[in-house]
């Protein structure tokens, strides 16, 4: 008399006792495959978006600075030229600020006998590069700065003006600057 298996899906020559435990095993495995899938991928998703936010929050951060610096540097009343030289060095780091330091007593001279007060407004400032490791931001602006003599009217000056910004500990800084040259003017 032939004995037939109960079971016909077990391989011929495996206990049927061994069956369960496969099954066991391999229920387990793939329920860690899944978990690490969501994991993995849940990381994966949140540093690509994080990354783009980071880079967005740190452009609006250097152009912000950059604004304000390009107003801060460019205005300057010779009533108080001292808080103004202080403002310009808050606003700077670097070689930016060491020119400040070393001319300080002279830039408050000149601006004192000048008996001028001039305003600055930033206008359409824009990050042309970013290099978020590095912790630089170059912004182009434009600045129209009002410059008012005593006892004439004012005059309206307007300039383009390339900014280097660098990341420091209190924020983004200016550490160099220069006018934009207009390629057409000679």
């Amino acid at each position: 008399m032939t004995v037939l298996d109960e079971n016909p899906s077990t391989p011929a020559g495996e206990p049927a006792s061994a069956r369960p435990v496969m099954g066991r095993i391999l229920q387990v495995v793939t329920a860690v495959a899944a978990v690490a899938a969501v994991v993995f991928g849940a990381l994966w998703a949140v540093s690509l978006g994080s990354g783009d936010g980071h880079l967005a929050e740190q452009r609006d951060e250097a152009l912000n600075a950059a604004r304000t610096a390009a107003e801060t540097l460019n205005t300057l009343d010779h009533r108080n030229a001292p808080a103004g030289l202080d403002a310009w060095m808050a606003a700077s780091t670097g070689q930016v600020l060491e020119e400040f330091r070393r001319n300080r007593d002279d830039y408050i001279k000149v601006v004192t006998e000048s008996k001028r007060v001039t305003t600055a407004v930033a206008k359409d400032p824009a990050v042309t590069e970013l290099d978020d490791r590095a912790g630089i931001a170059r912004v182009i602006v434009g600045v129209d700065v009002t410059v008012t003599p005593d006892w004439q009217k004012p005059v309206l000056t307007r300039q383009r003006l390339q900014l280097e910004m660098h990341r420091t500990p209190d924020g983004w800084k200016v550490a160099k600057l220069a006018p934009v040259r207009n390629p057409g003017a000679s």
